[in-house]
Order: C-alpha cells, then sequence, then structure tokens
C-alpha cells in the first residue's frame, strides 16, 4: 500500500506492510512477480510468482499459474497453484491444479480439479523415522 503525502509516520508505520492492490476495473494481461503481497479484485490473466500472500477477492478473477507462499481466493481461479496455504473462502471458485502443504475450503467455497499435497515423501520419512526411534528399528532410510 502507497501514502502520497501526509504524515511521515504513518508512512514509516506502513513501509514494511507494502501491497499491490488490482482494483475492479482494471485488467492485466501478462506475467508478474513480486515480494509483497497481491490483492486482486480486478481480471489478471497470466503467472503471478511471490514470496508472498496473493488475495483474490470477491470481485477478482484470475487465470492463469500462480506460485506464492500463501494463496487466499473469494473469488475466481482458473489454474494452476503452487503454494504453502490455500485457503478457498465462502465465495471463492477454484477450478484447476492444486500444489500445497495445507488447505483450507470454507462452506460454500468450491474446488473442481486435481490437489496433490508438496513434501509428502519427506514427511512420510520423518513420521517413519519417528516410529524407528520408538521401536528402535530402522525400516526407511531418508536422503
Amino acid at each position: 500500500m502507497a501514502l502520497i503525502g501526509g504524515n511521515d509516520s504513518k508512512k514509516s508505520a506502513h513501509k514494511d506492510a507494502g501491497a499491490t492492490i488490482i482494483s475492479s476495473g482494471t485488467k492485466i494481461k501478462g506475467d508478474i512477480s513480486m515480494m509483497s503481497a497481491l490483492h486482486i479484485d480486478g481480471e489478471i490473466e497470466g503467472t503471478i510468482n511471490s514470496n508472498n500472500t496473493i488475495t483474490i477477492g470477491t470481485k477478482g478473477q484470475v487465470k492463469g499459474e500462480i506460485v506464492s507462499k500463501s494463496f487466499v481466493v473469494n473469488g475466481s481461479f482458473d489454474g494452476s497453484v503452487e503454494s504453502d496455504t490455500v485457503e478457498i473462502l465462502s465465495k471463492g471458485r477454484v477450478k484447476g491444479t492444486l500444489i500445497y502443504n495445507e488447505i483450507t475450503i470454507e462452506k460454500g467455497g468450491s474446488f473442481e480439479g486435481d490437489s496433490k499435497r508438496k513434501n509428502i515423501t519427506v514427511e512420510k520419512n520423518i513420521v517413519e523415522l519417528s516410529k524407528s526411534k520408538l521401536t528402535g528399528k530402522a525400516n526407511h532410510q531418508v536422503g
């Protein structure tokens, strides 16, 4: 979020909390790479990369590919997502492929497509190693 003019203390208070907002009525076709959070109420077609949170608001529509730390949708998404956490809120509509560590779908939200958990092999190995420590037997090697 950018502040223009005004009080310097407000600028510094929001310095680290920056977010980019694509407002309703805005249409973008292309690729976006960013470090900050992104909130979409407009329309985007393309690839979005962020090591922060990408949120699609109720009026937002995205078609393409998203790679992010966190993905929250309360609008419409069609494509593929790779994110640590995925949240589909009550008005969210997702169609496509999801790759995630953790997913939440609220009542009313919808998902149609394929999904896969990231690092499932690593998590399984950790469980096996924990079991082997309890029993004193190693049945699985990591690495």
